[in-house]
Parts: C-alpha cells; structure tokens; sequence
C-alpha cells in the first residue's frame, strides 16, 4: 500500500505587485516596531544617519501612507522577507481580534486564536479551542506556507475575579479578547494606568491547577482515542470555517483550501530492520511485550544477590500478599512470575518489612523505621513502596510524600517500585499487565539490561541533556547529561540546576575523555532538549579541541510536535492516520519530522493499545564545517534517533521520544524534590525509572 502523506501547511500565493512600506524613526500612532535585525541595505539607504549601534527599533505603519514615512519597495529576501511576514502576522492577528475573538501568542510567538466552544454545559468553565498560525516562506513547498496547528483546549471559568475568594490562585486572566496576566508586576505608570482600568467583574481567570483544586472543579481522564484523527477532524472544522473565506484570503491569498500533500522528494524511511534489539542468548526481535517474556533480559543485573521488601499501610496486608503471590507464582500466562520472566533469582527480605499508620503522613514512621534496619552490602535490595495515594495525583503536599520516600531509601542505595494501592487493589485480578512493566522497570533499576541495539556499525558517543518544566509554578528545574555507548547500554548520567551551563559542559567533555581513553570514536553526537547557544556550545569545542580529537561534533535539537507545529499524516491507512514507523520527512533546512510509533506494516489490525504517537521535531547542527553535507550522514543520525526510542526500560509500549531526552526530563522531574542532590554513587543505575 502506497503511503499519501499530508502536511498540516496551507500554502499561498507571492504578491502580485511589489510592496511599498512606509518607515519613520519616531513611534507614531498605529505604527510597528521594526528590530535592528531587520534593518536591510534598503533601510539603511533611506536613512544615512542611522546609528545601528544604539538604534534598537525603527518603526513602520506598514502599506499604509504616514506623515513623513520614507516608502520602501520591499524585496522578498532576507531582512525584508521578515518584515514583510511581521506584516502579514499583524493583519491575520487583527482579522481574528476584529471577529471578537481571544489572540495571543505561543511560546514560540506565533499568533494563537482562541475559539470558544460551542455546547459548552459545563457548570464551572466556558472551553476555548487553541489554534496556531505560523507563516514561513518555502519551507516544504515553493510557496509561502501558513502552518495551521491545534495547540489543544484552555478553561475560562465563568467566575470573574471579583468572585474568587484567593486571588493568590489566579494566573492568566481573560479581559474581553486579551489575556493578561493577574500577577504581573506593576512597575511602569502604563502597566499601573491598565491594571487600575480593569473592571474585577468582567475578568475571567483561565483555569490551572491550583486554582481548580480550591473551587472543587474535578479533572477529566485523559482520553486513549486516535489522536490523529481528533486532531485532524477539530483542525478541518477550524480551516474550513475560518480561513477557506473570502475575508481571509484577502489577507493570504491561499493557493488550495486543503492541506498540502507532502512532496515524495521530502519522504523518506529508515529500515525496520535497524530497530531490531538483542536479549538474552543473542536472540533478536522487534516488540519487547511479545520478546522479551520469551528471550529473557540481554544482560542481568551486576549483583547476583537481590532482596525485595515492602513498605505499606498496617490495612493493606491481605493486598500486599496477594501481590506478593502474583509477583510470584504468576498470572494468567502473560506473567509466569518475576523470577522466571527475568530469569533472576530474587529472594524476600522479611526482617524489612515497614508498616505504617499514618495514610496522609506515613514519612515519620517510614524514616524511622528505616533508621533501625541493617542492610548487608552484598545485597541489592529494592523497595515496594504501596502508596496511598497515586503518583499523579496534584495535590502538592501528597506528591512530596512520593519523592520523599524515593530519597530515603536511595540514602540507603535502595532501589524503589512505588505502587498505587487504590489503583492496586481494584485491578488486583487482572495484574498482569502492570506486573510485566514493573519487572521490566525494577530490573534496569538494579542496573541489568533488558535489551540493547542489535545493529550498531560505529563507535560513537551519545549525550543525552534534558530538562523539566514545572507547569504549575512554571520554571525549568533541572538540566542532567547521560552518557551512553552507541549500542544503546547506558553509561552514567551527571545532575545539574537550571544555570550551571559550565559544570553541565564540563561533564560533557569528562564523558567524551572518559569514552575516547579506551575507544576511537568515530563521532560525538549530542542530543538536546532545546536550541542550543553558543555559550552552551563552546565550552565543549575548547574541551575537545584540548583532546586534540579530530571527529565531528554533531548536535540534534529534539522537540515533541504535540501541539503548535509541523505534523503529518496518511491518508492511505485505513482511515487511521498516523505514518508508519521509521518515516521521516525534511521540513526545512537540516529540519525533520520522525515518526516512532509501533506501526510496522500497512494491515488494519493495528492494536489501539499501542497508542499513536505523533512524530518529533528534529534539527541537526554542526560547528564543524561541510559535516552535514552528506546525505548519509542525516541518515545514521536520524536512525539514530529512531533506535534510541526503543530503549524505555519503563514500559513494554514503545515511545516516541529516544531515551536521551525521556531519561533526563524524569530525572530532571524527580531530583529537583529530593532534600538534597543524589550522590555520585547513584549515578550509574536508572533508579528514577
């Protein structure tokens, strides 16, 4: 079956006739701002006196005539091309706010539009559809391109801010067809003048977590179904109704009223053969969930002496020996029992067993117990917290319970599988599921392996950076570097704050040392969570540079495409959606989208269960001159990639983003709760799986 892919890009026309802007030196009514960065030799021309130096902004009212403006026929390249789309951006941002709606701005500063919901019966909030619209210029086509994305759903409670008792809890705001931030800081007369102009009545706070605890408004479940197709059907409705009008098309002239089909010279698609991974005994495959209970793990554990205990509720006993059994003996026959579905030997250590009373505050007891118990050094011991609460609870103050006992029994170089007991006990005859991707879990935890990469042809580092954003208190916690062999098996990780970007490069460095001491490698290749700058960059160049190492250096920018950006989808799979696994498609210059999904074949039966992962964003940089010249090169880069997503040693479900940036954003998640920073001799085990 032939693939059909499309491109949720809507592609339009160059002007007709050239364009005249009118640029002035002082900010006048109804004017822009235009960055120094966009001054063009155009502009520099039309004012001979300019002081690029100390010249920040000019400024323009674009095509339309001012007093004193200086007309500029403006070219469609370079600095002019940009300010040619800041144009463009500002009629699409007026056509939207002239239609009543909320305009906003993405993280990335694209323009964001707000549509409210239509049947909207819910009591406590008013449901706003998202919708990104970013404008680039031939990027994926010869054309100028508008990238329509769905950025997902916000509440905007339908208590005003004169109702909400704890004005504490409000963040974001909606004022009319603005939003505005409520704990903003006043410090300037303009900010002072506005804020004194809001009427409390007429402000609506958009909805976050703390503020929906306070008001009892409940969570929803998240939702399994085919995210494609959601996805592409609340995007159509939003094209068809909004932008495939007459009004619209005034503004960008739109070159077809659908989404553009992906050109075949941008498709291409990494072997499924490269995915392939090695367990025990050299035996090969391509699914743990159906391998790995035959196989058996690649590598065990280094300690062959390995105790489990459990730390629960004085209440929870009957669950806990009915876990134990299940553990055990097994269930059903898709979990024969830990012991035979690992192929360890582990025994259970009864002298540690610790029972609490307290259900909303078991850590006393815990640290307490824990203080009399004597663990011998020849034994790996791992923890079977059963918790009273869920890991993905909200509440603040039970989340803390979680990651506090996960530090305590790591000071004692105990390893810790923490259990929900609600979760537990009400699909406590149907484990099985969860016993498999526990095991899995607790063995890489004690160091084993459960699988590596089978097909790895060159000797090359892979560094992992990664971080995690709190989205309640909105900050960016921790940045940590992992190290792994090109094989796949991991090597070491290294923990750092949010600013230490010279210990964070010197750990790089120490891991391209400690590697090349005993291995030629063929290249470096790093792979971060964000744009990496320069000042991240070259301490890393000086440190190989002083190795006197004579490889490239290759850097890959890796992103989640949830929302706000480029996908792709097939419209030749069975009304399914999602592109088969391994296909990449060039969205730019040294840009990508992959796809890592559990897609395989053309067949309709793929299991739902398996998810549907949306591709990731890739852009791949070098400081090394003419190091991407070579299309094969892009290729073992980005299979790279590919291969690396197969090695999530949490669950049997494959991943859509490599373990180089999944790893450290869950260890970046966990250490930043922890009383202190975990110690060096935690730092080669996956204890935060």
């Amino acid at each position: 079956m032939k693939e059909h892919l499309k491109c949720n890009i809507l592609s339009f026309d160059w002007p007709e006739i050239k364009t005249t802007f009118y640029f002035t030196l002082n900010d006048i009514e109804g004017s822009h701002r235009i960055h120094h960065s966009k001054f063009s030799e155009n502009i520099l021309k039309a004012f001979p006196n300019l002081n690029t130096k100390e010249t920040e902004f000019i400024f323009t009212t674009f095509d339309t005539p001012s007093p004193n403006g200086i007309p500029i026929q403006i070219k469609m390249f370079k600095q002019e091309l940009h300010i040619y789309k800041q144009y463009l951006k500002n009629k699409v941002k007026q056509h939207f706010l002239n239609k009543g709606y909320v305009v906003d701005k993405n993280f990335v500063r694209d323009t964001q539009v707000w549509i409210p919901g239509k049947n909207t019966k819910n009591p406590h909030f008013q449901l706003h559809y998202k919708f990104s619209l970013k404008i680039q210029f031939a990027q994926v086509t010869e054309y100028p391109e508008l990238v329509v994305s769905y950025d997902g759903t916000s509440k905007v409670l339908k208590k005003s801010v004169a109702e909400i008792e704890d004005s504490t809890l409000i963040s974001k705001t909606i004022i009319g067809t603005k939003i505005y931030n409520y704990q903003k800081k006043i410090d300037t007369p303009e900010k002072e003048a506005y804020f004194n102009s809001i009427n409390l009545n007429e402000a609506y706070p958009i909805f976050n977590l703390k503020l929906g605890r306070a008001l009892n408004i409940p969570l929803e479940v998240p939702s399994r179904e085919n995210r494609y197709k959601k996805y592409l059907t609340i995007l159509n409705a939003f094209k068809n109704r909004e932008l495939i009008t007459n009004e619209f098309k005034e503004i960008l002239p739109l070159y077809d009223d659908d989404f553009i089909d992906v050109p075949q010279n941008r498709i291409n698609h990494i072997s499924p053969q490269l995915g392939t991974l090695e367990y025990g005994n050299k035996n090969t495959g391509k699914v743990p969930k159906f391998d790995l209970p035959n196989f058996k793990p690649y590598g065990r554990p280094p300690n062959p002496n390995i105790k489990i205990f459990f730390i629960h509720h004085e209440t929870h006993q009957e669950t806990i020996r009915l876990l134990y059994d299940h553990l055990t003996k097994g269930i059903t026959n898709n979990f024969p029992g830990i012991e035979k579905f690992l192929n360890l030997k582990i025994g259970l250590a009864n002298e540690h067993f610790i029972k609490y009373k307290n259900l909303s505050n078991p850590i006393p007891e815990i640290e307490e117990q824990l203080g009399t118990l004597t663990f011998n050094d020849n034994v790996a011991y791992a923890a079977f917290f059963i918790s009273p609460v869920s890991k993905s609870t909200q509440d603040p103050q039970e989340k803390i319970m979680y990651y506090r006992v996960k530090e305590l029994l790591l000071n004692e170089k105990i390893v810790t599988q923490v259990i929900d007991h609600n979760d537990l006990k009400k699909n406590i005859k149907n484990y099985q599921w969860h016993l498999n991707n526990i095991s899995l879990a607790l063995h890489a935890k004690l160091g084993g392996t459960p699988w590596k990469l089978a097909v790895t042809a060159q000797k090359e580092l892979v560094i992992g950076v990664g971080a995690f954003t709190n989205r309640d208190e909105n900050r960016r916690y921790i940045a940590s570097a992992f190290s792994f062999q090109n094989n796949g098996l991991f090597s070491r990780f290294h923990y750092f704050t949010n600013n230490e970007t010279k210990q964070l490069a010197g750990s790089i460095c120490k891991a391209i040392r400690d590697f090349t001491s005993v291995a030629q490698a063929d290249k470096v290749v790093i792979h971060f969570y964000k744009e990496m700058r320069y000042e991240e960059l070259k301490p890393i160049i000086d440190g190989m540079n002083k190795l006197n190492l004579n490889i490239p250096l290759y850097i890959l920018n890796i992103n989640k495409t949830d929302s706000e950006d480029i996908f792709a989808y097939d419209l030749n799979w069975h009304n399914k959606l999602m592109p088969k696994s391994g296909t990449y498609v060039r969205i730019g210059n040294n840009k990508y989208l992959l796809f890592n999904n559990a897609r395989y074949t053309d067949y309709d039966n793929y299991p739902a269960s398996e998810g549907y992962h949306f591709p990731i964003k890739i852009s791949i940089s070098s400081p090394d001159k003419d190091a991407l010249e070579d299309n094969e090169v892009i290729l073992k880069l980005l299979t790279q990639v590919y291969q690396f997503s197969r090695l999530y040693w949490k669950s049997m479900r494959q991943q859509n983003v490599p373990v180089t940036i999944k790893y450290p954003e869950m260890l970046a998640q966990i250490a930043p709760r922890f009383n202190a920073t975990p110690n060096d001799t935690s730092n080669n085990k996956l204890w935060f799986l």
